[in-house]
């Protein structure tokens, strides 16, 4: 019986999505010198190269590639019954759908078909649609008894060891912000990522009253937005550095820098 088992070695792993747990899979699934393929809507140059996969050209290409198809999409508008008759119909008839991701992405009339269709095509479920709240509950479904399903009771990290992590994280993230007052993009929720429009002012400055004040009165008066600020306090509290991040039009970009540079407690402007 063993023996008719297929190993995994030199397969086609596609990750729709590619977050922290995807990466984590991609570098687990490189371990087992498996081919990765992933499609994302956000692309980060390079890290492809870094870490031993492809950026796939479309879905509808990682799907027919992919010999197994992990999700990790978010629970949104666009991903909700994502995996239709359509994209079940891409896959390979000899494939696997692995979704440990939202029970709602999948369209499980539709999964049910391609299961009954396909004869060697499998799944492997953490979620499901109905799944009860609660720690006990009896729990009927046509996808979890079907013999060419793999499921978990959606574990998500209730090991001790994840719990341990997780705890650990927190307490870092919160020792962070601190000692620093600063939390990492990843740590933040719904945080404009794109800065590619905001213009940066570092301005060198005396520990005084009054300096901040009259620098955000020359950006009110050339109508520009202030979008991030870090005011940095070097030692004895002497001098400081104030970097803004801004959104507006530098046409007037010189004049406002004398208008900064009237109050003497300003030191330097670099843009």
């Amino acid at each position: 019986m063993f023996a008719n088992c297929v190993g995994i070695k030199g397969k086609t792993i596609g990750l729709i999505g590619f977050g922290n747990i995807a990466q984590l899979v991609c570098e687990r699934a490189k371990a087992f010198e498996m081919n990765v393929l992933v499609f994302t809507r956000t692309q980060k140059a390079g890290l492809d190269k870094k870490m031993g996969f492809e950026y796939a050209p479309s879905m509808e290409a990682l799907l027919s590639h992919s010999d197994i198809v992990s999700l990790h999409t978010p629970a949104t508008a666009e991903t909700k019954n994502m995996v239709d008759k359509t994209f079940l119909s891409h896959m390979k008839e000899d494939a696997m759908l692995i979704n440990t991701a939202r029970g709602n992405v999948i369209v499980e009339e539709a999964l049910l078909e391609k299961l009954e269709q396909c004869k060697n095509f499998w799944a492997g479920l953490d979620v499901y649609l109905g799944e009860p709240a609660g720690k006990e509950a009896a729990f009927v479904h046509p996808l979890a008894s079907h013999p060419r399903v793999y499921g978990t009771h959606h574990i998500g990290a209730s090991t001790k060891q994840a719990e341990c992590a997780i705890g650990e994280e927190a307490v870092r993230i919160i020792k962070k912000f601190a000692c620093s007052g600063t939390v990492d993009n990843e740590n933040c929720v719904n945080r404009e990522a794109d800065q590619s429009s905001l213009h940066k002012l570092s301005i060198r400055h005396f520990d005084k009253v009054g300096v901040l004040a009259h620098t955000f009165h020359v950006f009110a008066k050339h109508n520009w937005n202030v979008q991030e600020l870090e005011n940095i306090v070097f030692k004895e509290r002497e001098a400081c550095v104030a970097n803004i991040r801004f959104s507006g039009d530098l046409t007037n970009l010189e004049a406002a820098i004398q208008e900064l540079k009237l109050n003497e407690n300003i030191l330097d402007i670099s843009l």
